[in-house]
């Protein structure tokens, strides 16, 4: 009995360590999507911000208007300051996503760290942001 209860742990064990390897593969794959996009933005590259974010997202169309907007009138930064993957379904994938974003040439513009958990779906075999919901933020950071 006791031969079989460790036979199956060390089976069940070999189950999970490819999951788990998977799971780092995807966590890698999504924290590129996200820093890639910063970059973009730190650019001020509406186009390639946008190119790494999915196309059929209810906020597309408004997420490049605001783009435009903020592009224009202020010199934006970001830098991601934390990056947590939550999970997976056979759709979307999550993660908890915190950006500290500043404007040193505005003046009274107050630096933020947005707090976020962004959804990534995959469009043309390549995963995007789908959305981000704001959960927390602080100012003066």
């Amino acid at each position: 009995m006791k031969f079989t209860v460790v036979m199956a742990a060390a089976l069940l064990g070999l189950v999970w360590v490819p999951a788990i390897h998977a799971d780092d593969a995807l966590a890698g794959a999504l924290e590129k999507v996200s820093k890639d996009q910063i970059e973009a933005f730190n650019r001020a590259d509406i186009a390639a911000t946008m190119a790494l974010a999915h196309s059929k997202s209810p906020t597309y169309q408004a997420a490049e208007a605001m783009l435009t907007d903020y592009f224009k009138d202020q010199k934006l930064k970001a830098e991601q300051v934390s990056f947590k993957y939550i999970g997976h379904d056979d759709e979307f994938a999550l993660a908890r996503v915190k950006v500290n974003v500043t404007a040193p040439e505005a003046e009274g513009f107050q630096p933020t760290v947005a707090d976020t958990v962004t959804l990534f779906h995959q469009e043309g075999g390549s995963w995007k942001i789908w959305d981000a919901y704001l959960i927390g933020g602080e100012l003066g950071k």
